[in-house]
């Protein structure tokens, strides 16, 4: 195995390489990206144990990275060991300042005994005031719940404080990261950074059993993250209860006179939606059953004749309409040179990133693959070949620049087109019997959330 006995020294080439990324993520792939409470952030120099939910690939890890670069700081990061298997990417992951945890399915036994060392050198980091990062559910998943948390970031934290002799005083940082869409680029993200927090109480307690002193500050750490997720914890009505917090996000946020369009506000409205279902599943189980197959069979109608919830019941006025479809009649132009310009680094994305087999990853490899590479290497030879027939440096650059900006163009217009389809499809099918019980189903549950919050 490769060392990473100096894995937490500053490099400046990846510092370099950073602000790169930097640019890329914050201002090019996210459209928005918030963080809040960022002076919940221990200073650099304290010794700092990062622990955050786990949804979505490699965007997790960029997340926190950009959150907290701002004080020049390079956190160490532990990931899964399999992704360590080809010595080229374990050289690779190491430049990116990311260590392995083996899990017994990850390798061999020896792989998983080389465990304890790996576990003591991420301690070594904390003993030098480093910062380690470290997602505890050890899996991503799709969706808005939390997994059990693993003992690796607890063997870490009381090993570094063993190595002090106890008197270290790790920070604990739980943070949540939330997306507005997983998958989609220019789509928004925030990350919330909770208080931090020490362990102090748990010391005499691994003193005496280690095991014990894991789980209690496992069960701290989980109860601390799990404050500021939207965390749907009733597994076997999921769908349901993610269909119910999107249906009425928006006439909640209307109603307390909020911005609807602003991610930080989603996420509140959403564990405020999501608490109250709670109480209604523990107050009334009857009827949150009801509501739980009302909206079940609200969803199979929205797939069976291909709507969106946001346009069943809505009042679709003909100018409106009208507007839409002219102003993407009058920008048409403008799409269909980003789109034919943007051709070639679209394709060569979407080809790479089908191939891989775990959805969660998709937008990881639409960002390293398309952002990163794809398209700058793409605008590069276009800026060349545009000088070399047009001989004019100032041509070639500005031909490059609109093929960037309407590349964004053409991803919002497929979005509003889409949209359109969507309304002139409601239109064509509200007399139908599909869409008559759908909209009566609307009314229904509707009518029940909006006693459930307000």
């Amino acid at each position: 195995m490769i060392s990473f006995d100096d894995i937490d020294k500053y490099d400046w080439q990846y510092a370099l390489y950073m602000r790169y990324l930097c640019l890329v993520h914050n201002r090019i792939y996210y459209r928005n990206f918030y963080i809040l409470n960022q002076e919940n952030i221990p200073p650099r120099g304290v010794p700092t144990l990062v622990i955050a939910n786990h949804q979505n690939g490699l965007m997790d890890a960029m997340a926190i990275l950009h959150t907290m670069f701002k004080d020049q700081r390079q956190p160490v990061f532990i990931a899964r060991g399999d992704i360590f298997k080809k010595d080229r990417v374990a050289k690779i992951l190491r430049f990116l300042k990311i260590m392995p945890t083996f899990r017994t399915r990850d390798g061999n036994v020896d792989d998983v005994r080389s465990n304890l060392g790996l576990f003591n050198r991420a301690a070594k980091v904390l003993c030098d005031g480093g910062t380690i990062v470290i997602f505890p559910e050890a899996a991503h998943q799709h969706g808005h719940y939390m997994s059990t948390f693993k003992k690796g970031f607890a063997r870490i934290a009381f090993a570094a404080e063993e190595m002090k002799d106890y008197n270290l005083g790790v920070k604990v940082l739980p943070i949540n990261i939330h997306y507005s869409n997983y998958f989609t680029f220019q789509s928004d993200l925030m990350v919330t950074i909770g208080e931090p927090f020490t362990f102090g109480e748990f010391l005499d307690m691994y003193k005496e059993n280690h095991d014990t002193a894991y789980h209690a500050l496992i069960d701290k750490a989980r109860a601390r993250v799990k404050e500021l997720t939207p965390d749907i914890d009733i597994p076997e009505y999921y769908n349901e209860i993610e269909s119910l917090t999107q249906m009425m996000s928006d006439p909640l946020l209307h109603a307390k006179k909020l911005r609807a369009n602003y991610l930080p506000n989603q996420k509140d409205a959403a564990m405020t939606i999501i608490a109250k279902i709670k109480q209604f599943k523990e107050n009334k189980p009857e009827e949150f059953e009801r509501l739980m197959l009302q909206t079940r069979e609200y969803q199979s109608l929205l797939q069976k004749t291909n709507l969106n919830h946001w346009v069943v019941n809505r009042k679709l006025h003909v100018p409106a309409v009208v507007l839409r479809t002219l102003g993407l009649l009058v920008t048409l132009p403008l799409f269909l040179f980003g789109f034919i310009n943007n051709f070639v680094p679209r394709y060569v994305t979407k080809h790479f990133t089908d191939k891989v087999k775990d959805p969660m990853l998709h937008s990881s490899f639409q960002y390293v693959i398309g952002t990163l590479l794809t398209f700058p290497v793409w605008y590069l030879l276009l800026f060349a070949v545009v000088w070399i027939l047009s001989k004019h440096f100032w041509v070639a650059l500005l031909y490059v620049l609109l093929t960037l900006g309407t590349a964004f163009l053409v991803h919002h217009y497929k979005i509003h087109f889409k949209k359109l389809i969507q309304v002139f499809r409601a239109r064509y099918i509200r007399k139908t019997d599909d869409y008559q019980k759908l909209s009566e189903l609307n009314t229904e549950i509707v009518g029940v959330m909006e006693q459930l919050l307000f």
